[in-house]
């Protein structure tokens, strides 16, 4: 496929994520594709070109898909506020009032007469019936109410007469979404065949047997036949008990509308125990965690998705080796100001750890690298100069290159290191797309898509406090958006290898042997024969090797200088 119908089957599939959630997975599917013509392909395609810069023609799009994004769950919140109308009607004068939810569903404004809501008059003579009715009401009358707005809406409607207040009826609207999912719930609890499933969703949008028989390009017959079973199948006597019952289960099921993937309750923030906030220059602030609470100071340099966040058997194995890690937060990151431009990002980093370093009176100090923090701890080391004692590497990376590590790589990481070099606007759009679809799926299911190809990190999804540490570290790294993400994907992608080569201090290197970001041997292959070097490989451990292998780091960490 050539690139150009690549880009649009990319472009279109963004298009369809604002209406329909589930389909950012096509979209991000298309975003590979669009760098790899095969999923497994161990090469960017011939045809794909660098840009340095922003496309401005993407950037355009990525706005529009993102303001889209925002009109659907804008129109999304106000849809659930739908879910529950209440609406009391005066036996006496017919007079309707109604709260906001009712107001919303009915497009109506309050008081009204009960003859100018926009229900089915099947539904307004239920409520009458029970109006006049001047016995006490032995039990609620449940209705299949349609609300006839603009857009037909099917209701669950509950009729109560309450008791203590003679003059008043009071009717519950539940909005129904007959979705796919819950019609193909309803055909399996029947054993209805698609056929008769069909009928059935007809008389659930309150279509006549006529109607549903022209609908469907059916003789009349054939649709009673098809009714006739529906009812020997559900135990029915009428259709409208058959209706009734289906939106019975629909609220059971709590599909009030569809909602396959409830919204998480996870409040994604960035935490804010241990966390100090120094003033630089600019009007900017420089955010910084100290973990552990030991005397000795260790700088930090954290990795990508994984903030300065440790589980609790962590920072006690660091107090009792007397030490705690000074942890900043680089641009954009957590609550550290961004830096002004993308330009300008490896230098702030730089300048942010050794005004950190100076402010904190640390004549000596030693360096704890993690994963894709490495490209700016050399940085650091290099600007520490010969204030750096030594320094201990936590499943660190290398500068990459496309013809040899990319076959390694996972395919989100292969995905985001190429957009990142090639093509930043693509990773801009996925992020800025991705996000919104993630907070609403949750952590986990972000984790669970990104350790797909790794059973060792899927594994630690299922431990409560290693959950915590990795939901903490994707906090701080969406807090302020995507756009942090693009400068620090990359400064990982340059080509860092004169900063790496000009630190001589002594280093110790713990790599995952199942690591799926880089492979342990090829880091091996490259740090070979440099001086000072001690390489170690952890069999057992893989991405997460910071916090699964917390015995080994702090065990390396104690005896640095």
């Amino acid at each position: 496929m050539s690139l150009t119908n690549r880009y649009f089957d990319m472009l279109g599939a963004a298009y369809e994520v604002p209406s329909e959630a589930d389909r950012f997975d096509a979209f991000l599917n298309a975003a590979m594709a669009y760098f790899f013509e095969e999923e497994e392909a161990a090469q960017v395609a011939q045809d794909v070109p660098r840009h340095f810069g922003d496309d401005d023609m993407l950037d355009t799009h990525g706005d529009r898909i993102s303001a889209l994004i925002e009109e659907a769950s804008r129109r999304e919140t106000a849809q659930s506020e739908r879910f529950h109308a209440a609406l009391d009607v005066s036996a006496r004068t017919g007079q309707v009032t109604g709260n906001a939810a009712a107001a919303q569903l009915t497009g109506m404004r309050f008081p009204c007469a009960l003859d100018e809501l926009p229900l089915d008059p099947m539904a307004r003579a239920e409520i009458r019936k029970t109006m006049r009715s001047t016995e006490p009401q032995k039990q609620d009358r449940i209705i299949l109410a349609n609300v006839e707005t603009p857009q037909v809406r099917a209701c669950l409607g509950l009729i109560q007469r309450p008791k203590d207040l003679a003059d008043r009826v009071h009717v519950s609207l539940s909005y129904i979404d007959w979705s796919e999912p819950l019609m193909e719930r309803l055909k399996e609890a029947f054993g209805l065949t698609t056929s008769e499933t069909e009928v059935l969703e007809g008389y659930l949008a309150n279509l006549s047997q006529k109607e549903i028989a022209q609908q469907r390009g059916r003789a009349l017959e054939t649709i009673k036949g098809q009714s006739k079973s529906i009812l020997r199948k559900t135990g029915c006597g009428r259709m409208s008990d058959v209706v009734q019952l289906c939106a019975s289960i629909a609220f059971l099921m709590r599909q009030l509308p569809q909602q396959l993937a409830p919204p998480s309750a996870e409040v994604w923030a960035t935490p804010q125990a241990g966390l100090s906030l120094l003033d630089r220059p600019g009007g900017r602030k420089l955010a910084w965690y100290k973990a552990g609470q030991g005397a000795r100071a260790i700088l930090f340099v954290h990795g990508y998705l994984q903030g300065p966040f440790f589980t609790q058997d962590f920072l006690e194995r660091l107090t009792a080796s007397g030490l705690h890690l000074v942890a900043p937060s680089r641009p954009g990151f957590g609550y550290t100001s961004p830096s002004r431009s993308r330009a300008d990002f490896d230098r702030t980093v730089v300048e942010d750890a050794v005004a950190l370093v100076e402010h904190l009176g640390l004549e000596r100090i030693s360096l704890c690298v993690h994963q894709g923090g490495s490209s700016h701890a050399f940085r650091i080391a290099r600007a520490l100069g010969d204030r750096l004692s030594d320094m201990l590497v936590v499943g660190g990376g290398i500068p990459i290159d496309e013809a040899v590590h990319l076959a390694h790589m996972d395919p989100q990481t292969k995905f985001a290191a190429m957009a990142t070099r090639h093509a930043p606007s693509i990773m801009k759009m996925v992020m800025s797309v991705g996000l919104p679809v993630y907070r609403r799926r949750g952590t986990k299911a972000f984790l669970t898509t990104q350790f797909q190809k790794s059973p060792l990190d899927l594994a630690t999804l299922k431990d409560p406090s290693l959950m915590k540490v990795q939901a903490e570290g994707l906090y701080h790294a969406v807090e302020q958006g995507a756009e942090a993400w693009i400068r620090d994907g990359s400064a990982a992608m340059a080509d860092w290898s004169e900063d790496m080569d000009a630190v001589t201090a002594p280093q110790v290197w713990l790599q995952a042997g199942g690591d799926t970001i880089i492979s342990a041997d090829q880091v091996a292959a490259h740090m070979d024969k440099r001086p000072n070097v001690d390489f170690r490989i952890l069999p057992g451990h893989a991405v997460n090797i910071l916090h699964t292998a917390a015995v080994d780091v702090c065990a390396a960490l104690a005896n640095l200088a």
